[in-house]
Protein backbone atom coordinates (compact mmCIF):
# COMPACT_ATOMS: atom_id res chain seq x y z
CA UNK A 1 0.00 0.00 0.00
CA UNK A 2 1.33 3.42 -0.94
CA UNK A 3 2.29 5.92 1.76
CA UNK A 4 -0.22 8.53 0.46
CA UNK A 5 -3.01 5.97 0.58
CA UNK A 6 -2.21 5.11 4.22
CA UNK A 7 -2.23 8.80 5.14
CA UNK A 8 -5.62 9.30 3.46
CA UNK A 9 -7.04 6.28 5.26
CA UNK A 10 -5.80 7.46 8.66
CA UNK A 11 -7.10 10.98 8.00
CA UNK A 12 -10.52 9.61 7.04
CA UNK A 13 -10.69 7.55 10.27
CA UNK A 14 -9.70 10.55 12.38
CA UNK A 15 -12.32 12.74 10.69
CA UNK A 16 -14.93 10.05 11.32
CA UNK A 17 -13.98 9.78 14.98
CA UNK A 18 -14.09 13.55 15.28
CA UNK A 19 -17.58 13.69 13.76
CA UNK A 20 -18.74 10.89 16.04
CA UNK A 21 -17.42 12.64 19.17
CA UNK A 22 -18.94 15.92 18.03
CA UNK A 23 -22.34 14.23 17.66
CA UNK A 24 -22.11 12.72 21.15
CA UNK A 25 -21.10 16.08 22.62
CA UNK A 26 -23.95 18.03 21.00
CA UNK A 27 -26.60 15.40 21.62
CA UNK A 28 -25.66 14.84 25.27
CA UNK A 29 -28.16 16.23 27.78
CA UNK A 30 -26.65 16.10 31.24
CA UNK A 31 -28.92 15.29 34.17
CA UNK A 32 -28.35 18.35 36.33
CA UNK A 33 -30.57 16.83 38.99
CA UNK A 34 -27.70 14.48 39.80
CA UNK A 35 -25.67 17.53 40.81
CA UNK A 36 -28.52 18.79 42.95
CA UNK A 37 -29.99 15.54 44.09
CA UNK A 38 -33.04 16.29 46.26
CA UNK A 39 -33.79 12.68 47.11
CA UNK A 40 -32.13 13.25 50.46
CA UNK A 41 -35.05 15.47 51.48
CA UNK A 42 -37.22 12.44 52.18
CA UNK A 43 -34.67 11.38 54.79
CA UNK A 44 -34.59 14.72 56.64
CA UNK A 45 -36.34 14.66 60.01
CA UNK A 46 -36.16 17.74 62.23
CA UNK A 47 -38.07 15.98 65.00
CA UNK A 48 -41.69 16.54 64.02
CA UNK A 49 -44.28 14.59 62.04
CA UNK A 50 -46.03 14.63 58.67
CA UNK A 51 -49.56 16.04 58.42
CA UNK A 52 -52.38 15.78 55.92
CA UNK A 53 -54.28 18.83 54.72
CA UNK A 54 -57.43 17.81 56.58
CA UNK A 55 -55.38 17.62 59.80
CA UNK A 56 -54.12 21.17 59.29
CA UNK A 57 -57.35 22.81 58.10
CA UNK A 58 -60.20 22.66 60.60
CA UNK A 59 -62.97 24.89 61.98
CA UNK A 60 -62.02 26.99 65.00
CA UNK A 61 -65.66 27.31 66.05
CA UNK A 62 -68.67 24.99 65.80
CA UNK A 63 -71.83 26.92 66.65
CA UNK A 64 -75.29 25.49 67.34
CA UNK A 65 -78.18 27.82 66.40
CA UNK A 66 -81.69 26.93 67.51
CA UNK A 67 -84.38 29.63 67.19
CA UNK A 68 -82.02 32.38 68.31
CA UNK A 69 -80.33 30.37 71.06
CA UNK A 70 -76.56 30.11 70.45
CA UNK A 71 -74.38 27.43 72.04
CA UNK A 72 -70.92 25.97 71.40
CA UNK A 73 -68.15 23.83 72.84
CA UNK A 74 -65.90 25.51 75.39
CA UNK A 75 -63.60 22.47 75.34
CA UNK A 76 -61.70 22.34 72.01
CA UNK A 77 -61.20 18.57 72.25
CA UNK A 78 -64.98 18.10 72.18
CA UNK A 79 -65.19 20.36 69.14
CA UNK A 80 -62.51 18.41 67.30
CA UNK A 81 -64.12 15.07 68.13
CA UNK A 82 -67.51 16.30 66.90
CA UNK A 83 -66.02 17.60 63.64
CA UNK A 84 -64.15 14.34 63.02
CA UNK A 85 -67.40 12.40 63.31
CA UNK A 86 -69.47 14.57 61.00
CA UNK A 87 -66.67 14.70 58.39
CA UNK A 88 -66.99 10.92 58.01
CA UNK A 89 -70.69 10.97 57.08
CA UNK A 90 -71.37 10.42 53.38
CA UNK A 91 -72.80 13.33 51.36
CA UNK A 92 -75.09 12.95 48.33
CA UNK A 93 -76.70 15.19 45.71
CA UNK A 94 -73.75 17.58 45.31
CA UNK A 95 -74.67 20.86 43.58
CA UNK A 96 -73.30 24.35 42.93
CA UNK A 97 -75.93 27.11 42.87
CA UNK A 98 -76.40 30.81 43.46
CA UNK A 99 -76.18 31.69 47.14
CA UNK A 100 -79.24 31.87 49.39
CA UNK A 101 -77.16 33.46 52.14
CA UNK A 102 -77.05 32.33 55.74
CA UNK A 103 -79.83 30.03 56.99
CA UNK A 104 -82.89 31.81 58.38
CA UNK A 105 -82.81 32.41 62.13
CA UNK A 106 -85.86 30.26 62.82
CA UNK A 107 -84.13 27.22 61.36
CA UNK A 108 -82.10 24.73 63.35
CA UNK A 109 -78.51 24.58 62.08
CA UNK A 110 -74.86 24.09 62.97
CA UNK A 111 -72.27 26.59 61.74
CA UNK A 112 -68.61 25.71 61.14
CA UNK A 113 -66.31 28.74 61.20
CA UNK A 114 -62.85 28.38 59.62
CA UNK A 115 -59.98 30.73 60.54
CA UNK A 116 -59.60 32.16 57.04
CA UNK A 117 -60.69 31.67 53.43
CA UNK A 118 -60.29 27.99 52.47
CA UNK A 119 -60.11 26.89 48.79
CA UNK A 120 -63.28 25.03 47.81
CA UNK A 121 -61.12 22.31 46.22
CA UNK A 122 -60.35 21.25 49.78
CA UNK A 123 -63.89 20.07 50.54
CA UNK A 124 -62.96 16.66 49.08
CA UNK A 125 -60.38 16.43 51.90
CA UNK A 126 -62.64 17.83 54.62
CA UNK A 127 -65.84 15.90 53.89
CA UNK A 128 -66.86 12.54 52.45
CA UNK A 129 -68.80 12.50 49.16
CA UNK A 130 -70.61 9.53 47.64
CA UNK A 131 -69.65 10.49 44.07
CA UNK A 132 -66.64 12.14 42.43
CA UNK A 133 -67.15 15.90 42.44
CA UNK A 134 -65.61 18.87 40.66
CA UNK A 135 -65.28 21.71 43.22
CA UNK A 136 -65.44 25.35 42.07
CA UNK A 137 -62.44 27.67 42.18
CA UNK A 138 -63.72 30.04 44.85
CA UNK A 139 -63.07 29.98 48.62
CA UNK A 140 -65.19 29.72 51.75
CA UNK A 141 -64.97 30.51 55.47
CA UNK A 142 -68.29 29.19 56.77
CA UNK A 143 -70.15 25.91 56.38
CA UNK A 144 -73.69 25.21 57.60
CA UNK A 145 -75.44 21.97 58.47
CA UNK A 146 -79.16 22.72 58.25
CA UNK A 147 -81.58 20.25 59.83
CA UNK A 148 -84.82 19.68 57.89
CA UNK A 149 -87.28 18.70 60.58
CA UNK A 150 -89.96 17.67 58.07
CA UNK A 151 -87.90 15.24 55.98
CA UNK A 152 -85.37 14.37 58.71
CA UNK A 153 -82.36 15.02 56.51
CA UNK A 154 -79.31 17.28 56.94
CA UNK A 155 -78.26 19.71 54.21
CA UNK A 156 -74.65 20.85 53.96
CA UNK A 157 -74.27 24.43 52.69
CA UNK A 158 -70.83 25.87 51.84
CA UNK A 159 -70.98 29.64 51.22
CA UNK A 160 -68.44 31.42 49.04
CA UNK A 161 -66.58 34.28 50.74
CA UNK A 162 -68.23 36.81 48.40
CA UNK A 163 -71.65 35.35 49.34
CA UNK A 164 -72.56 34.87 45.65
CA UNK A 165 -72.32 31.09 45.26
CA UNK A 166 -72.85 28.01 47.38
CA UNK A 167 -72.25 24.27 47.38
CA UNK A 168 -75.04 22.08 48.70
CA UNK A 169 -75.15 18.38 49.50
CA UNK A 170 -77.27 16.14 51.72
CA UNK A 171 -76.70 13.65 54.52
CA UNK A 172 -79.61 11.26 54.07
CA UNK A 173 -78.93 8.87 56.97
CA UNK A 174 -81.64 9.05 59.62
CA UNK A 175 -78.99 8.23 62.25
CA UNK A 176 -77.03 11.36 61.27
CA UNK A 177 -80.11 13.56 61.63
CA UNK A 178 -81.00 12.06 65.00
CA UNK A 179 -77.44 12.38 66.28
CA UNK A 180 -77.08 16.00 65.18
CA UNK A 181 -80.50 16.89 66.54
CA UNK A 182 -79.64 15.36 69.92
CA UNK A 183 -76.29 17.19 70.02
CA UNK A 184 -78.11 20.50 70.56
CA UNK A 185 -78.92 19.28 74.10
CA UNK A 186 -75.37 18.12 74.88
CA UNK A 187 -74.03 18.96 78.33
CA UNK A 188 -70.74 19.87 76.64
CA UNK A 189 -72.32 22.99 75.11
CA UNK A 190 -72.31 26.41 76.78
CA UNK A 191 -74.24 29.59 75.98
CA UNK A 192 -72.63 31.96 73.49
CA UNK A 193 -73.39 35.45 72.18
CA UNK A 194 -72.76 36.98 68.76
CA UNK A 195 -70.73 40.13 68.13
CA UNK A 196 -70.21 42.22 65.02
CA UNK A 197 -71.96 41.98 61.66
CA UNK A 198 -75.00 39.79 61.01
CA UNK A 199 -73.42 38.14 57.95
CA UNK A 200 -70.09 37.31 59.59
CA UNK A 201 -70.75 37.26 63.34
CA UNK A 202 -68.04 36.61 65.90
CA UNK A 203 -69.11 34.18 68.62
CA UNK A 204 -68.07 34.62 72.27
CA UNK A 205 -68.79 32.51 75.38
CA UNK A 206 -71.42 34.22 77.49
CA UNK A 207 -70.03 33.16 80.87
CA UNK A 208 -66.54 33.42 82.35
CA UNK A 209 -64.00 30.79 81.35
CA UNK A 210 -61.94 28.69 83.72
CA UNK A 211 -58.54 27.93 82.21
CA UNK A 212 -55.01 27.27 83.40
CA UNK A 213 -51.77 29.19 83.21
CA UNK A 214 -49.11 26.59 82.36
CA UNK A 215 -45.36 26.15 82.62
CA UNK A 216 -43.92 23.61 80.18
CA UNK A 217 -40.57 22.21 79.08
CA UNK A 218 -39.12 23.88 75.97
CA UNK A 219 -36.65 21.87 73.88
CA UNK A 220 -34.53 23.26 71.04
CA UNK A 221 -34.29 22.13 67.42
CA UNK A 222 -30.77 22.37 66.01
CA UNK A 223 -30.82 24.69 62.97
CA UNK A 224 -28.17 22.58 61.18
CA UNK A 225 -30.88 19.94 60.66
CA UNK A 226 -32.56 22.27 58.15
CA UNK A 227 -29.51 22.57 55.87
CA UNK A 228 -30.36 19.38 53.96
CA UNK A 229 -34.01 20.41 53.73
CA UNK A 230 -33.54 23.97 52.46
CA UNK A 231 -30.36 24.00 50.35
CA UNK A 232 -30.08 22.29 46.95
CA UNK A 233 -26.46 21.33 47.57
CA UNK A 234 -25.76 21.10 51.32
CA UNK A 235 -22.04 20.49 50.74
CA UNK A 236 -21.72 24.11 49.53
CA UNK A 237 -23.21 25.61 52.69
CA UNK A 238 -20.79 27.47 54.92
CA UNK A 239 -21.79 28.42 58.46
CA UNK A 240 -20.96 31.62 60.26
CA UNK A 241 -21.65 30.36 63.77
CA UNK A 242 -20.80 33.68 65.37
CA UNK A 243 -23.63 35.39 63.51
CA UNK A 244 -25.79 32.23 63.34
CA UNK A 245 -25.95 32.51 59.55
CA UNK A 246 -25.68 29.81 56.87
CA UNK A 247 -25.31 30.36 53.11
CA UNK A 248 -24.41 28.56 49.89
CA UNK A 249 -23.55 31.87 48.22
CA UNK A 250 -27.12 32.44 47.04
CA UNK A 251 -29.59 31.22 49.63
CA UNK A 252 -29.37 32.25 53.27
CA UNK A 253 -30.60 30.82 56.58
CA UNK A 254 -30.44 32.89 59.76
CA UNK A 255 -31.13 31.94 63.37
CA UNK A 256 -32.69 34.81 65.36
CA UNK A 257 -34.32 35.65 68.69
CA UNK A 258 -31.89 33.72 70.90
CA UNK A 259 -31.91 30.67 68.61
CA UNK A 260 -35.68 30.31 68.88
CA UNK A 261 -36.58 31.16 65.29
CA UNK A 262 -35.24 30.27 61.83
CA UNK A 263 -35.54 32.55 58.78
CA UNK A 264 -34.67 31.28 55.29
CA UNK A 265 -34.57 33.27 52.05
CA UNK A 266 -33.91 32.26 48.45
CA UNK A 267 -33.52 35.66 46.71
CA UNK A 268 -32.46 34.35 43.28
CA UNK A 269 -36.08 33.84 42.22
CA UNK A 270 -36.92 36.86 40.04
CA UNK A 271 -40.09 35.74 38.23
CA UNK A 272 -43.45 35.64 39.99
CA UNK A 273 -46.68 33.88 39.16
CA UNK A 274 -49.69 33.78 41.46
CA UNK A 275 -50.54 30.27 42.65
CA UNK A 276 -54.14 29.28 43.17
CA UNK A 277 -55.13 28.68 46.79
CA UNK A 278 -55.20 24.90 46.69
CA UNK A 279 -51.82 24.65 44.93
CA UNK A 280 -50.25 27.03 47.46
CA UNK A 281 -51.62 25.01 50.38
CA UNK A 282 -50.63 21.70 48.80
CA UNK A 283 -47.10 22.85 48.00
CA UNK A 284 -46.50 24.26 51.47
CA UNK A 285 -47.83 21.20 53.31
CA UNK A 286 -45.77 18.83 51.14
CA UNK A 287 -42.63 20.92 51.64
CA UNK A 288 -42.91 20.88 55.43
CA UNK A 289 -43.82 17.18 55.38
CA UNK A 290 -40.59 16.44 53.49
CA UNK A 291 -38.54 17.34 56.55
CA UNK A 292 -41.19 16.35 59.12
CA UNK A 293 -41.47 19.95 60.20
CA UNK A 294 -44.75 19.82 62.15
CA UNK A 295 -43.00 19.88 65.50
CA UNK A 296 -46.15 20.66 67.51
CA UNK A 297 -49.86 21.13 66.80
CA UNK A 298 -50.16 23.67 63.97
CA UNK A 299 -53.37 24.82 62.25
CA UNK A 300 -53.78 26.70 58.96
CA UNK A 301 -54.50 30.35 59.71
CA UNK A 302 -54.22 32.48 56.58
CA UNK A 303 -53.03 32.73 52.99
CA UNK A 304 -52.52 35.64 50.59
CA UNK A 305 -52.47 34.68 46.92
CA UNK A 306 -51.18 38.04 45.75
CA UNK A 307 -47.82 37.22 47.39
CA UNK A 308 -48.09 33.39 47.52
CA UNK A 309 -47.96 33.69 51.31
CA UNK A 310 -49.31 31.09 53.77
CA UNK A 311 -49.28 30.88 57.56
CA UNK A 312 -49.89 28.15 60.14
CA UNK A 313 -50.29 28.93 63.86
CA UNK A 314 -49.21 26.89 66.86
CA UNK A 315 -52.09 25.56 68.97
CA UNK A 316 -51.94 24.10 72.45
CA UNK A 317 -54.84 21.98 73.70
CA UNK A 318 -56.97 23.46 70.94
CA UNK A 319 -56.23 27.14 71.70
CA UNK A 320 -54.06 29.42 69.50
CA UNK A 321 -50.68 30.56 70.82
CA UNK A 322 -49.39 34.12 70.37
CA UNK A 323 -46.07 35.81 71.09
CA UNK A 324 -44.32 39.09 70.40
CA UNK A 325 -41.75 37.74 67.91
CA UNK A 326 -44.10 35.47 65.91
CA UNK A 327 -42.18 32.42 67.09
CA UNK A 328 -45.49 30.58 67.33
CA UNK A 329 -46.11 30.58 63.57
CA UNK A 330 -44.80 28.81 60.47
CA UNK A 331 -44.95 31.00 57.37
CA UNK A 332 -43.82 30.57 53.78
CA UNK A 333 -43.72 32.50 50.49
CA UNK A 334 -43.28 30.86 47.09
CA UNK A 335 -41.92 32.02 43.74
CA UNK A 336 -42.72 29.77 40.79
CA UNK A 337 -41.65 26.27 41.83
CA UNK A 338 -39.24 27.42 44.53
CA UNK A 339 -39.57 28.23 48.21
CA UNK A 340 -38.74 31.94 48.48
CA UNK A 341 -39.05 32.60 52.22
CA UNK A 342 -39.59 30.33 55.21
CA UNK A 343 -39.79 31.31 58.89
CA UNK A 344 -40.50 28.89 61.72
CA UNK A 345 -39.89 28.18 65.42
CA UNK A 346 -36.85 26.26 66.61
CA UNK A 347 -38.58 25.36 69.87
CA UNK A 348 -40.78 22.40 70.73
CA UNK A 349 -43.28 22.47 73.57
CA UNK A 350 -42.73 19.52 75.88
CA UNK A 351 -44.23 18.12 79.07
CA UNK A 352 -46.21 20.12 81.60
CA UNK A 353 -44.25 21.23 84.67
CA UNK A 354 -47.02 22.96 86.61
CA UNK A 355 -50.29 24.83 86.13
CA UNK A 356 -52.49 27.29 87.97
CA UNK A 357 -56.20 27.74 87.33
CA UNK A 358 -57.38 31.24 86.46
CA UNK A 359 -60.69 32.77 85.38
CA UNK A 360 -61.01 34.80 82.20
CA UNK A 361 -63.61 37.54 81.73
CA UNK A 362 -66.74 36.48 79.88
CA UNK A 363 -67.45 37.24 76.26
CA UNK A 364 -70.27 39.45 77.50
CA UNK A 365 -67.77 41.59 79.41
CA UNK A 366 -65.41 41.73 76.43
CA UNK A 367 -68.25 42.73 74.10
CA UNK A 368 -69.47 45.45 76.46
CA UNK A 369 -66.02 46.99 76.90
CA UNK A 370 -65.28 46.91 73.18
CA UNK A 371 -68.51 48.73 72.42
CA UNK A 372 -67.47 51.51 74.82
CA UNK A 373 -63.74 51.55 74.04
CA UNK A 374 -62.23 54.72 72.59
CA UNK A 375 -58.99 53.10 71.42
CA UNK A 376 -60.44 50.18 69.43
CA UNK A 377 -62.64 50.63 66.37
CA UNK A 378 -65.24 47.88 66.56
CA UNK A 379 -65.87 47.99 62.82
CA UNK A 380 -62.24 46.96 62.16
CA UNK A 381 -62.43 43.84 64.33
CA UNK A 382 -62.32 40.67 62.20
CA UNK A 383 -62.10 38.10 64.99
CA UNK A 384 -61.92 37.65 68.75
CA UNK A 385 -60.48 34.56 70.39
CA UNK A 386 -59.19 33.17 73.62
CA UNK A 387 -55.55 32.16 73.24
CA UNK A 388 -52.30 31.66 75.09
CA UNK A 389 -49.58 34.30 75.47
CA UNK A 390 -46.22 32.53 75.14
CA UNK A 391 -43.28 33.71 77.24
CA UNK A 392 -39.85 32.05 77.49
CA UNK A 393 -38.14 31.65 80.84
CA UNK A 394 -34.47 32.51 80.24
CA UNK A 395 -31.90 29.80 81.04
CA UNK A 396 -34.60 27.48 82.38
CA UNK A 397 -35.42 25.59 79.15
CA UNK A 398 -39.07 26.22 79.79
CA UNK A 399 -41.91 28.53 78.78
CA UNK A 400 -45.23 29.76 80.12
CA UNK A 401 -48.62 29.87 78.42
CA UNK A 402 -50.94 32.48 79.90
CA UNK A 403 -54.63 32.52 78.80
CA UNK A 404 -55.85 35.83 77.40
CA UNK A 405 -58.37 37.45 75.10
CA UNK A 406 -57.05 38.42 71.64
CA UNK A 407 -58.49 40.68 68.95
CA UNK A 408 -57.69 40.43 65.24
CA UNK A 409 -57.86 43.72 63.36
CA UNK A 410 -56.07 45.15 60.34
CA UNK A 411 -54.15 41.90 59.85
CA UNK A 412 -52.73 41.77 63.39
CA UNK A 413 -53.56 39.89 66.60
CA UNK A 414 -53.61 42.19 69.65
CA UNK A 415 -53.84 41.14 73.29
CA UNK A 416 -56.95 42.71 74.78
CA UNK A 417 -56.28 43.72 78.38
CA UNK A 418 -59.65 44.29 80.01
CA UNK A 419 -58.13 45.93 83.08
CA UNK A 420 -56.54 48.66 80.94
CA UNK A 421 -59.82 49.34 79.17
CA UNK A 422 -61.79 49.42 82.43
CA UNK A 423 -59.34 51.98 83.83
CA UNK A 424 -59.65 54.01 80.64
CA UNK A 425 -63.44 54.05 80.87
CA UNK A 426 -63.33 55.00 84.55
CA UNK A 427 -60.99 57.90 83.75
CA UNK A 428 -63.33 59.09 81.00
CA UNK A 429 -66.30 58.86 83.33
CA UNK A 430 -64.49 60.75 86.08
CA UNK A 431 -64.90 57.95 88.64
Amino acid sequence: MKYETIKSFILTVLVGISLFLSYILWSYHPNYESFYDTSYINEVNVGGTEKTKNELVEPIEIIFQNEGKITSFTNPSERRSFYKDLASWVLYDYRITDSNGRPEEEKKYIELVFPSAVPADLIINLFTFHEDIDPPNWSFERVFLVLDENEHIVELVVLSVDDRKQITAKIEKMEAYDELSASFDSEELADYISFGSANEPIYLPKERLKMSSKTLIASSIEPEQFINALFSNPSLVTPNTREAYFTDGQRGMEVVHDKRKLEFINPIQSSFEILDSYELLDRSVNNINEHKGWTNDFIFEEMNNSSNYIRFRLYYEGFPVFDHYNISIIEQEWREQELYQYARPLVQIGNLLNSEEIELPSGQEVSSLLEKSQRIDVENIDDIQVGYALTYIDDAHSLTLEPNWYIFQQGEWIKFNLEDDEQELQAEGGD
